[in-house]
């Protein structure tokens, strides 16, 4: 889901709602895609939403209410999945196409309220950004304004310096007649006496008041400015919190925020995968946190139900797994599985399984585990690449194992050191705290 022409933000400039709205839309939509996953990820979408309306994260919140509404609005009335889920609906509602079609409902009976609210957040977007632009543009003429008095003083001193050199000049073109001459009168000046000036007319001493004292009590007072109502501006000596800016991006430039990920949870993973890796089966596990001062934590490791086979591993029960990661209030922001006999790559259904997991968070990881003594790269953590990644397995309606000749579909995101930034939005630390769920 790109962001048009958008690059990593600057957490103190407010964006632009025209860009947002534009963001809103720009997302991958595809009716191969089975109407049960749209659903699910609506709901997500709607999840995320909330949560950062909750952090004051109102651009994001913004984003992704339209989003949602987006989707309902022009997209999933006309999937080719609906007419089959209505129907099951009726005859078997606790089918997966049943309990699609439920949730369908659910989420769309939120439009009218979800609108309203939407349209809110613009108007305050809408304010913050005048109210920016109204700065700067007063910033701007401020600094023009001084840049002519600048100029003018420097006109204003180079004429005084011209004016001075002048009489040098005369005195250098002087002769000795005109020097004599000159001598003459500053001699009749200097004897002549000076003229009598009446008390009466005699202008007194200038005095001046003392200064005001002056009480330091901490606060100062920012000027008013035209049409605004005057602020006092306390000074705030306390630290102000660490706000991590978005230094990665993807492909079409949309920001990507940093993910940080506790180190001692890829080796509790493994511990837990231990007895599958063993019989040569599958593992996998979904990583979900919080948004915190603009980045990603992870702060739990959610072990579903699962089905294992030596190349696949299916969540069951995601009723319950969805339940539990609602409660927790948690962004889902990616996955991680072992290939206990193969090396780290991303596999055609690892591809789509990924894809479903990023087209509602940018940021969304897949982390892949290869435990197996008999290869050297025990761990991989990519994204799909946006473009062409996103979109290509958007776009592909295959199930299965099947092959995708496409080039760069996906790439490593891992961040190798703090020198080198660019390289990845994952960053591992060993200090960070987490929890493990094991719903098995």
């Amino acid at each position: 889901m790109t962001r048009p022409n958008a690059l990593p933000p600057d957490p103190l400039v407010p964006p632009d709602p025209k860009v947002l709205k534009q963001a809103a839309t720009s997302y991958h939509y595809s009716s191969k895609i089975p109407l049960y996953i749209w659903v699910r990820t609506a709901s997500r979408l709607l999840k995320h939403a909330q949560s950062y309306a909750s952090q004051q994260v109102l651009d994001e919140a913004f984003v992704l209410f339209m989003r949602f509404i987006d989707l309902f609005a022009f997209n999933l009335y006309r999937h080719p999945d609906l007419p089959k889920a209505k129907a099951e609906y009726q005859l078997r509602p606790n089918s997966q196409d049943g309990k699609a079609y439920r949730e369908y409902l659910e989420l769309r009976a939120n439009l009218p309220q979800l609108m309203a609210e939407t349209e809110k957040l613009n108007i305050i977007l809408e304010e913050k950004y005048e109210e920016y632009v109204e700065m700067q543009t007063r910033s701007r003429e401020m600094a023009e304004a001084r840049e002519h008095e600048r100029a003018l003083r420097d006109a204003e001193k180079e004429s005084r310096h011209k004016q001075r050199a002048i009489p040098v000049k005369v005195m250098q073109d002087m002769g000795p007649d005109q020097d004599a001459d000159l001598a003459r009168k500053l001699r009749a000046l200097s004897v002549s006496t000076p003229p009598v000036v009446s008390s009466y007319n005699r202008i007194p001493a200038m005095t001046y008041p003392p200064p005001p004292t002056v009480v330091i009590d901490g606060g100062v007072s920012k000027p008013t400015l035209p049409a605004k109502p005057e602020i006092a501006e306390q000074i705030d000596e306390t630290p102000k919190e660490i706000v991590h800016k978005a230094v990665n991006s993807t492909e079409g430039g949309s920001p990507l925020r940093t993910v940080f990920l506790p180190s001692r949870m890829i080796q509790d993973f493994l511990e837990i995968a231990g007895k599958n890796t063993e019989k040569g089966l599958e593992t996998c596990g979904l990583l979900c946190g919080k948004l915190n001062r603009n980045a990603f934590f992870v702060t739990y490791l959610v072990i579903p139900e699962q089905e294992s086979t030596p190349n696949t591993c299916n969540t069951k029960n995601e009723e319950r797994l969805f339940e539990v990661i609602d409660n927790l209030d948690l962004f889902i922001l990616g996955w991680i599985h072992t290939h206990p006999t193969q090396s780290c790559f991303l596999s055609s259904v690892d591809l789509h399984t990924q894809n479903s997991y990023q087209i509602m968070l940018n940021e969304a990881i897949a982390v892949v585990c290869a435990p197996s003594e008999k290869l050297s790269k025990k761990l991989g953590i990519f994204r799909l690449t946006d473009p062409p990644g996103i979109a290509t397995i958007t776009g592909c309606g295959r199930s299965g194992f099947h092959p995708h000749p496409e080039k760069n579909l996906y790439v490593e995101c891992y961040r190798i050191s703090k020198e080198n930034a660019e390289t990845g939005h994952v960053v591992i630390r060993k200090d960070l705290p987490y929890n493990v769920k094991d719903l098995r």
